[in-house]
């Protein structure tokens, strides 16, 4: 997944803490992304409003595309299996990361099975843990392998398909 999705999707999400900012900014110029914006983030300027709105322009210079929540969970997600393959993270850490934004994702049946051996990690003491992170390890790859940038915006999103009248199906709570 590209650096600057990831980015994006931290940003929109709030992830990415504003004394974070001008290190996460250093390291990008470190690595060859250059923009105005970026330079001036890494010099670390004092006000958290002003480190936010840098590292929006900076994100918008450099050709971020602009993510929806939706959107920006799913690459939290590929983010987290990305890190659990790679070891950088314990499996059992990221199956908790990821079930921690599955309800938010409308718990896509993606994820089930990953989601399953975190459950079973949680509420299970007769579980083989060996067997589980090894689970767990494969619940990630197979994830990777189904989503790219390409097929981000094609996971579906439950908000988007919510209705006026679902809305207003809503009973209301009268005082």
């Amino acid at each position: 997944m590209d650096p600057l999705y990831r980015a994006r999707a931290r940003a929109h999400l709030g992830d990415l803490p504003p004394e974070q900012m001008p290190d996460w900014a250093a390291h990008a110029l470190a690595r060859g992304y250059d923009s105005p914006a970026l330079r001036e983030l890494a010099g670390a300027p004092q006000d958290p409003r002003a480190r936010r709105d840098l590292l929006t322009t900076a994100l918008d210079e450099l050709g971020a595309p602009q993510l929806s929540d939706h959107q920006a969970l799913w690459v939290m997600a590929h983010t987290h299996a990305r890190s659990i393959v790679e070891g950088l993270i314990s499996p059992e850490e990221g199956a908790e990361l990821i079930w921690g934004i599955s309800s938010s994702l409308g718990d896509p049946e993606e994820l089930n099975g990953l989601l399953n051996e975190a459950t079973d990690w949680e509420y299970s003491w007769e579980i083989d843990h060996d067997q589980s992170r090894r689970q767990i390890i494969e619940y990630a790859h197979e994830l990777l392998s189904s989503m790219t940038l390409d097929t981000l915006d094609k996971r579906p999103d439950p908000d988007r398909f919510m209705t006026l009248d679902d809305e207003a199906s809503t009973p209301s709570v009268q005082t």
